[in-house]
């Protein structure tokens, strides 16, 4: 029986995406919220396990790159996701791409770039718990990382804290730095936005004005330090994803008064942070905030983190709806298999 294959390119990605709208930012938000509690809820549920399924990631190794491949399922998609993260130097991003399967057949349905998918499902994700624990008047936003994680960030929280009056962006090199404050200021004209290097006290200052700060690097010593925060700051790290890598020092961790995760164990595989500098017993999932809603206007005044190294059912939630969009548009190539 003859079969064909849709590839999504990244601009047949974006255009489904519609990245930079509001609106859209918010229902990918509210995605990201129903895979959270979905993939909480299937914790000790042989049926719900079934629906959302996230295996451990595997990876090999190559001269330049360290390559991952995520398994997962959510609901009625089964995707894999395949990440090179470069092992020097990162200027040009994340090559990545998912394969989403047939669900009568169990042959390959569609293929797409994935590259801004990552960014844009990990954004969202933070921005789940930067709508429950940050400020609602939230003025002050702080970017660590120039690179596609930094700039899906910074829309995700503007669009959950439309509050936002200033954006600071930091990274180590200017030529980034300097491009993505361009895109923002040209993206949203009514914001003051700066970046920073590591030159003199930028940075340090720049993080005792956040009241949301995103670190989004691939960093194995700490960048940022928790001398510098506000008490009642909240942070989301989604740049480190392996024991040995460390955006935030010990005490960022220390004097956090609630901490979140997207998996209590992944985060114990993965998040070099957390596993250092505190117990597991004190995480908390944030799809539990999500099932039972939660009211979180006390815990906003208080000092919190979400931690994220990434769950895969993330790629087969986002993946689906790009595939459901892209035929319904009959968007992509189409060819034979």
């Amino acid at each position: 029986m003859a079969s064909s294959i849709r590839v999504l390119s990244q601009d047949d990605i974006n255009k489904l995406l519609a990245v930079g709208d509001a609106k859209a930012a918010l229902e990918m938000v509210d995605l990201m919220a129903t895979t959270f509690a979905a993939y909480t809820g299937a914790h000790g549920n042989a049926e719900k396990q079934k629906l959302a399924q996230a295996p451990q990631r595997i990876g090999v190794e190559t001269d330049s790159h360290k390559v991952l491949f995520m398994p997962s399922r959510l609901n009625t998609t089964t995707s894999i996701k395949v990440v090179s993260v470069p092992l020097g130097d990162s200027k040009g991003g994340l090559p990545g791409t998912i394969l989403v399967l047939d669900e009568a057949t169990g042959g390959l349905s569609t293929v797409m770039n994935g590259a801004v998918l990552t960014a844009v499902r990990t954004a969202a994700g933070s921005a789940v718990a930067t709508k429950y624990y940050a400020k609602e008047d939230s003025k002050s936003l702080l970017v660590l990382g120039a690179g596609a994680q930094g700039r899906s960030h910074i829309d995700m929280m503007i669009a959950v804290r439309p509050s936002i009056e200033k954006v600071t962006i930091w990274n180590r090199g200017q030529e980034r730095r300097d491009k993505l404050v361009r895109e923002i200021q040209e993206a949203y004209p009514k914001l003051s936005v700066e970046g920073v290097g590591n030159e003199g006290e930028g940075l340090a200052s720049a993080a005792r004005d956040a009241d949301i700060v995103c670190t989004c690097t691939n960093a194995t010593e700490p960048v940022l330090h928790g001398k510098w925060l506000k008490s009642d700051v909240h942070l989301n790290c989604v740049g480190s994803y392996r024991l040995d890598m460390h955006e935030i020092d010990a005490q960022c961790v220390k004097q956090t008064e609630k901490i979140l995760v997207d998996s209590i164990e992944a985060c114990t595989h993965e998040s070099g942070e957390l596993v250092a500098s505190s117990n597991s017993e004190a995480w908390t999932e944030l799809g539990q905030i999500v099932i039972e809603n939660q009211d979180t206007k006390a815990d906003q005044a208080k000092r919190t983190l979400f931690k994220s190294v990434g769950i895969s059912v993330q790629d087969s939630a986002i993946a689906g709806l790009m595939a459901k969009r892209g035929a319904e548009a009959n968007l992509g190539s189409v060819v034979p298999y």
